[in-house]
């Protein structure tokens, strides 16, 4: 009786096998890779209002399915921010993901990180645990562009162009914050509009805003020290380096300003696209613009950049350059092309990169999401029912099967 009913399991599972590997077959022939394209949208749709598959999907570990906006490095970790709304963490050695964060229902903008702290901006500005993905607090109310840390405080900027800065942990970096924090210690009021990016230096918050304007604060009073205008678009990143500011724009410029007087004293424009994101590494200064390119200038002698050589591009994105980030002498770049890359500054050349999943192995993806992991991670409240428990097992024995149907067989010549 029990050798009967183990042949009629070891059937069904055959059979379920056969079916499953059919289901991969049509819909390796249906999903092409112009169609997921096309129906991207629709699945992060679904994903961020059905729990069931954004549990699924962050449990998968899968890479990122859109631009790769803002990227921050906490130790031996790479975490990147993406417009699917989702932040993940990577293995810095060998490009693995191993956490997505999960939470944010719109945009992810920026990412930022001071000691182990973790930030992100979409709605709400969101601290997470970085070794659990639990979100450990949110703050404020409403859509964040960029944030920024320093041991206590984390400035956020709201789309409305307010500079709103919330305590989040003790002067020796104890987090305090948790749950939600709506009102801000201190508001800086002046920009018209929406933050793109800051940098920090001491008691000055640097501001670049979409109003075409950035700006110098004095941290603590408020104050506004200096407004540094002239750009035709909105700008998109600013960096310090020593006492002058360099910030980006869409109007395809880098400006170089005087911090103490706030001039203008060189303008950049070799650029073909966009500038969306600067940082200064020793004596050169870094550039990602949207003609796929970054580009390394020449600030040796503390020249204006119109004298700046070009001294070469770092190649390799197939889409728009939108964030830069540096840390122990390597460079990270995150792209539209949905991938973030190390750079060896040395040698100009990717020596990781962090990248989502290709297209054409979406139909293979569905499978595995489907048949070949446990159940409880796609259905985690109903795991105490024996029935699914059962049927969890069944699953496994199907794609034990499956993985048999996949050996390849040899051939008779």
């Amino acid at each position: 009786m029990v050798s009967a009913l183990s042949a009629r399991h070891g059937a069904v599972v055959y059979v379920l096998a056969r079916v499953a590997w059919a289901v991969r077959f049509v819909l390796s022939l249906v999903l092409s890779p112009r169609l997921l394209s096309a129906l991207a949208p629709v699945g992060r749709f679904l994903v961020a209002r059905v729990p069931l598959l954004e549990y699924a999907l962050s449990s998968q570990r899968w890479g990122h399915s859109s631009c790769v906006k803002s990227i921050a490095v906490i130790g031996d970790h790479v975490y990147t921010g993406c417009w699917d709304y989702l932040v993940k963490k990577w293995d810095a050695r060998t490009g693995a993901c191993v956490l997505t964060f999960v939470g944010h229902r719109q945009d992810i903008i920026g990412v930022a990180a001071h000691g182990a702290s973790l930030f992100s901006c979409g709605d709400f500005c969101r601290l997470w645990d970085t070794q659990t993905g639990d979100e450990l607090a949110r703050f404020g109310v409403g859509t964040y562009y960029c944030a920024i840390a320093n041991a206590t405080h984390v400035f956020a900027a709201r789309a409305n162009g307010a500079i709103e800065m919330f305590a989040y942990a003790h002067k020796d970096g104890a987090v305090t914050a948790s749950g939600a924090v709506v009102i801000p210690e201190r508001t800086l009021a002046g920009h018209l509009a929406g933050v793109m990016d800051f940098d920090l230096r001491g008691d000055m918050l640097l501001s670049a805003s979409i109003d075409l304007t950035a700006r110098a604060w004095s941290i603590s009073t408020g104050e506004i020290l200096q407004t540094f205008t002239g750009h035709n678009e909105a700008l998109r990143c600013c960096c310090l380096w020593r006492d002058s500011l360099f910030t980006g724009s869409l109007d395809r410029t880098i400006r170089q300003w005087s911090l103490a007087s706030g001039e203008c004293v060189a303008v950049n424009d070799r650029h073909a696209g966009a500038v969306r994101a600067l940082i200064a590494v020793g004596d050169s200064l870094f550039s990602a613009s949207s003609d796929h390119s970054i580009a390394e200038w020449d600030l040796a002698g503390g020249a204006p950049t119109a004298t700046h050589a070009r001294l070469r591009s770092l190649d390799g994105h197939t889409d728009g350059v939108f964030a830069l980030c540096e840390h122990d002498g390597r460079l990270y770049s995150g792209s539209a092309d949905k991938t973030c890359k190390r750079w060896c500054l040395e040698r100009a050349a990717v020596t990781q990169e962090y990248c989502s999943r290709r297209p054409e192995e979406m139909p293979a993806i569905v499978c595995e999401l489907l048949l070949r992991a446990p159940l409880r991670e796609l259905l985690p409240p109903l795991t105490h029912l024996k029935p699914l428990r059962t049927l969890s097992a069944s699953l496994r024995d199907v794609a034990a099967a499956m993985a048999e149907l996949d050996k390849p067989r040899a051939r008779a010549d």
